[in-house]
């Protein structure tokens, strides 16, 4: 098992500092395996893995770095998403 680190604590808080949503989505997914191997090992759920306070810190970076606070920016792109399904 390959569980969470005081680094990884580190990178969330460092992450907040970040300008490239790739690298962001990236990160957080390596960290999000090893959130859910402790999970398991603890016999969490699903709540608690959203609630980590890892997962809490990234989703708000990207929900920020996707300009995802402002709710018309959401209408816009859920609209364009949901139109670009229909083809």
């Amino acid at each position: 098992m390959n569980g969470l680190t005081s680094d990884d604590y580190k990178e969330a808080i460092m992450v907040q500092d970040a300008c490239n949503l790739s690298g962001v989505v990236h990160s957080f997914s390596k960290v999000v395996s090893r959130i859910w191997e402790e999970a398991r090992v603890r016999g969490e759920s699903t709540d608690w893995v959203n609630r980590h306070p890892i997962c809490v810190l990234y989703a708000d970076k990207i929900l920020q770095l996707a300009g995802g606070d402002d709710f018309t920016n959401y209408q816009r792109a859920y609209k364009a998403c949901h139109e670009r399904s229909q083809r």
